[in-house]
């Protein structure tokens, strides 16, 4: 078996619509149904400007015993970080003032990089890599 990268990052929220909200604001992704699951419980794909599905978004739905064991917000066991490549620095320090959300910066100039750390609504930790 040869890897090549992730296809997509799964997060379980209890809060979809703000979840996805949050995606499109600061990252610029796209939500779009997911209609793979649709009959059995509610998500979205969010998407990158090619159409990629980058996060598949799942609903804990309260009213299911479904994801009973797993709470969004409360730690994800080995889990520490997903990192995206992106583009666009200054605009992404800009939304993330505009959205009034907390972050840190992480640079390393001897490796041209420039980190942002951001927590999504669920207390999922982002790493931002902006490569120079």
């Amino acid at each position: 078996m040869q890897v090549s990268g992730i296809d997509h990052v799964n997060i379980l929220t209890d809060n979809l619509d703000r979840t996805a909200q949050f995606y499109e604001r600061l990252m610029g992704l796209t939500r779009t149904e997911n209609p793979a699951i649709a009959k059995s419980s509610k998500g979205a794909w969010m998407r990158d400007t090619h159409g990629n599905a980058i996060i598949h978004l799942v609903w804990k739905d309260p009213q299911t015993g479904q994801y009973e064991d797993y709470t969004p917000g409360k730690p994800t066991n080995a889990l520490h970080h997903v990192a995206f490549k992106c583009a666009g620095f200054d605009q992404t320090i800009a939304k993330l003032a505009e959205m009034g959300v907390a972050y840190r910066v992480n640079d390393l100039p001897h490796l041209g990089l420039r980190q942002v750390f951001v927590t999504d609504p669920n207390a999922v930790n982002l790493e931002l890599n902006f490569f120079a």
